[in-house]
């Protein structure tokens, strides 16, 4: 093999070996799409007051940043009376004081109390996500108090 010949193989193996290094940095990552989570909670609470049962509900959001929830709505429906109520978006916002979540934040709430005894108790919210705007999403979280 001549020395011209040598030279070019030396050369191609250069560039097949530069095009496999795992460290070669050709460009940035593809972006992962991360899907908006909420998780729910409901823990039955009580005070001293008139109202023996006043539950915290609890939410907290995960996704993509800039993500955002927006409340639409909430109810309350009781398991054992007849009551079962929606309020408006209002309603949700002073309950929840504000007008949603971020990606990354939490929050809850303990402003609605219940009568006393054996209270099972759904609140239904109603929200829209920055992910797809014009769907209202419906999530339930129910406690129990005795």
């Amino acid at each position: 093999m001549g020395r011209g010949s040598l030279c070019m193989l030396v050369s191609v193996y250069s560039i097949a070996a530069g095009a496999c290094d795992p460290n070669k940095v050709t460009g940035p990552a593809p972006p992962v799409s991360v899907p908006i989570q909420l998780y729910w909670s409901a823990v039955a609470g009580t005070t001293s007051g008139s109202y023996p049962c006043q539950p915290t509900i609890s939410v907290s959001m995960s996704g993509p940043p800039g993500s955002r929830l927006t409340w639409t709505g909430m109810g309350f429906h009781i398991q054992e009376g007849p009551y079962d109520d929606d309020f408006d978006q209002a309603f949700t916002q002073r309950f929840w004081g504000g007008n949603g979540l971020a990606a990354g934040e939490s929050t809850s709430s303990n402003s609605a109390g219940f009568g006393s005894g054996f209270v099972h108790i759904t609140y239904r919210f109603r929200y829209t996500l920055t992910t797809n705007p014009a769907t209202t999403h419906t999530d339930r979280v129910s406690t129990l108090c005795q």
